[in-house]
């Protein structure tokens, strides 16, 4: 069975070198923070487990993504094919099972007996606030009018015993459904899950009209086993989640919350959210706390192959000789094309630039530029791009509030689009320079440096 204690058990097994557990009692001020970031340092990205944390008896497990190498693993697939094993997934969904035994209802709190400042208490970043933040939970959300249930990430500042502020940002599919309970003046019924097999967490960072349990069925290639909720019925959790925190958004209520370091390395300062209300707390008898620092290398590649899938599937639908994307720095990607017309381009861009959020600005270039090459991007840009002519402005476009770039939470944004590709008719003829292949082949690299050596 597939979940988050199996796949640790896996690695520790398989990949010894990918685990540390830490015995010595630690602070979660800073101190789990600190020590991934001294073993980053080192280009070391194991998953840590804590076992002792100040304050809590939940051990805490973080950076359980934080290679591509165990993303792989997770998935059955070679380090090469992970984005092609996502797209199988959702080529393949598979429904999730309705199921009786769940481990995560061995402790259940309700009502009173809840207590979030049970978790850990974790403070990351020396300029965040000193309320604590669980940034592992997955949101579980049912569409009031399509009945779509949504997955999705969200960061949760506990604010008491029994609540939380949440960010959603604006125009992601959980906001667009909390949208709906708040015209309608009601509560939004959620549940979130904490601990999870990397392949649930990939599922939930897909974008598209599957719903998400099914995705994550399809990278299982088996059906999720999920259990109904304590509280919150008609919402289904994953049966072996190590914990679940159910209960409502109110639908006029808000708190300050932040400031908090973000993905893109950035605090944003204090925001105001809604009020996650936590109606029951369940969890496994010897629950494990999982947890993301935010901004690390977990952080950034957890989210990739849902981007490239969901800007692939976006960028294919209007330029069918799309080959690749990347992306390459924060709200920075690259596109591959195979151009057959000039317009292309801004075809791409168009379709990327004015619907994703996390787009904001965009290369494209050619289909023989290695785009996992900043060097060759730029390179690109500085022979083909003329400014006037191939770069495109998009003056006022949603963008997402976790860039400090922009003034406000409300993240309306500028965009920007290059295109880096050649001109099909180039206005003076212009040839790579080259040397015959016969030439290079003839030349042994290895014999030249074993006779400097």
């Amino acid at each position: 069975m597939s979940d988050l204690r199996s796949f640790l058990e896996r690695v520790k097994r398989e990949r010894p070198t990918d685990l540390l557990e830490i015995e010595r009692e630690v602070d979660p001020r800073f101190e789990t923070t600190a020590t991934l970031m001294k073993l980053e340092e080192r280009q070391r990205s194991p998953i840590l487990v804590f076992k002792k944390v100040k304050g809590t008896t939940f051990p805490v497990a973080t950076n359980v993504c934080g290679s591509t190498g165990r993303l792989a693993l997770a998935l059955g697939c070679p380090l090469k094919d992970v984005s092609a094993r996502y797209a199988e997934g959702i080529d393949a969904p598979i429904k999730p099972r309705v199921t009786s035994d769940a481990p995560v209802h061995e402790d259940i709190a309700v009502g009173a007996a809840v207590d979030l400042h049970r978790l850990p208490a974790l403070v990351y970043h020396e300029h965040d606030t000193d309320r604590p933040y669980i940034t592992a939970a997955i949101g579980v959300a049912r569409d009031p009018e399509t009945e779509h249930v949504n997955l999705s990430f969200h960061r949760l500042m506990i604010a008491g015993r029994d609540t939380t502020g949440i960010l959603m940002e604006p125009g992601k599919h959980l906001d667009r459904i909390f949208q709906k309970y708040r015209k309608a003046g009601a509560p939004m019924p959620i549940a979130f899950f904490i601990g999870a097999h990397p392949a649930w967490s990939l599922g939930a960072l897909y974008s598209g009209p599957l719903e998400e349990y099914d995705v994550i069925g399809g990278l299982l290639k088996e059906p999720l086993p999920v259990v109904e909720c304590v509280t919150q019925r008609g919402l289904h959790v994953p049966a072996r989640a190590e914990i679940v925190l159910e209960g409502f958004v109110s639908p006029d209520e808000l708190i300050d919350e932040g400031p908090f370091g973000e993905w893109p390395g950035f605090s944003t300062g204090v925001t105001r959210t809604p009020v996650f209300h936590v109606t029951a707390m369940t969890m496994r008898n010897d629950a494990i706390f999982q947890d993301v620092v935010s901004g690390h290398v977990e952080h950034l590649i957890l989210e990739v192959p849902a981007i490239e899938n969901r800007a692939l599937r976006n960028a294919r639908a209007v330029a069918p000789g799309v080959t690749a994307f990347s992306l390459i720095a924060p709200f920075t990607s690259v596109v591959a094309l195979n151009k057959t017309s000039e317009d292309e381009p801004k075809r791409l861009m168009d379709a990327l630039l004015t619907t994703d959020i996390q787009a904001k600005h965009l290369f494209v270039v050619d289909a023989d530029v290695n785009i996992g090459d900043l060097r060759e991007v730029l390179r690109a840009a500085g022979l083909n791009t003329q400014a006037t002519r191939d770069v495109y402005i998009y003056p006022d476009e949603q963008g997402s509030p976790l860039d400090p770039s922009c003034a406000s939470h409300l993240a309306r944004t500028s965009k920007m689009g290059i295109d880096a590709t050649r001109r099909l008719k180039p206005a003076r003829r212009t040839t790579r320079n080259s040397v015959p292949a016969s030439v290079l082949d003839s030349i042994d690299v290895n014999e030249l440096l074993k006779r400097r050596a």
